[in-house]
């Protein structure tokens, strides 16, 4: 049996920590995927020193274009109180989107990378919010869905951002639908009426630290940062952490991969 192919572009900064943290997703499953990471050739990175491992271990999109995969992953990356445009990638991630068209059996775009895609495909446009949208929240799915088979309900997932979507404008577009909204997060899962393409506003591959960091690396650089809601046992960072969403992340994974 042949694995499925599924190119990944890595968009965090942490790119071995999201590596581990993306195949993570696939831990279980009798036939795991071949996973190709990809990094954005247009962009100018703040630490050059990166360069020799991602030459090394990844590759650019214009090394993969004639290929075809099971799948394509974009994650999310902390670019987006920006503009679109402003992003230094964003034409070279339009291509990719527009190739994934012809290229890719199905897609799954991971918070930044969920509403850029959004924008793309449907023109949705992200709102930012007053406080950050951080920890862990229960959702229910508003619908039965395949990507939503064995998954025991309501799940868990992390969310991470300074921006989010309107329900409003989400039930109001054509061949979206809405799968699952939350009162805080907002429109967590949505996904194209023919299936192929699964936008996602948080981040299901998040290890079991990793907000935790994320928290500390605010708190060290002087920013404003609330705890982590739902995420520290008894409230109290001090206390380990409850992971109460791996479980389902790897369902949906499973589901969004094998769905025929």
């Amino acid at each position: 049996m042949t694995s499925l192919k599924v190119l990944v572009l890595n968009l965090m900064p942490h790119k071995q920590a999201t590596e581990r943290q993306i195949k993570a997703l696939a831990t279980g499953m009798v036939q795991p995927p071949a996973f190709t990471f990809m990094y954005p050739a247009s962009h100018r990175f703040k630490n050059p020193a990166i360069m020799p491992y991602l030459q090394a271990h990844y590759v650019t999109f214009d090394q993969i274009v004639a290929q075809q995969f099971d799948g394509l992953i974009v994650t999310g990356t902390p670019v987006e109180t920006l503009p679109f445009p402003q992003v230094d990638y964003w034409a070279e991630l339009s291509r990719l989107l527009d190739w994934a068209a012809t290229h890719v059996a199905k897609s799954l775009y991971l918070c930044w990378g969920a509403q850029a895609a959004l924008q793309h495909d449907y023109h949705l446009e992200k709102q930012l919010v007053p406080a950050k949208i951080f920890g862990v929240f229960q959702h229910e799915p508003r619908q039965a869905a395949p990507l939503f088979q064995g998954l025991t309900t309501p799940f868990y997932m992390p969310h991470s951002r300074h921006t989010t979507l309107r329900t409003a404008d989400v039930l109001a577009t054509p061949g979206l639908n809405l799968l699952v909204d939350d009162p805080v997060a907002g429109p967590v899962i949505m996904q194209s009426q023919n299936g192929r393409r699964t936008y996602i506003s948080g981040h299901p591959e998040y290890a079991t630290q990793t907000l935790a960091q994320e928290y500390q690396r605010d708190r060290q650089a002087g920013l404003t940062i609330a705890l982590p809601q739902h995420y520290f046992q008894a409230n109290d960072p001090k206390q380990p952490v409850i992971n109460r969403w791996q479980v389902a992340s790897r369902q949906l994974f499973r589901n969004w991969l094998l769905a025929k």
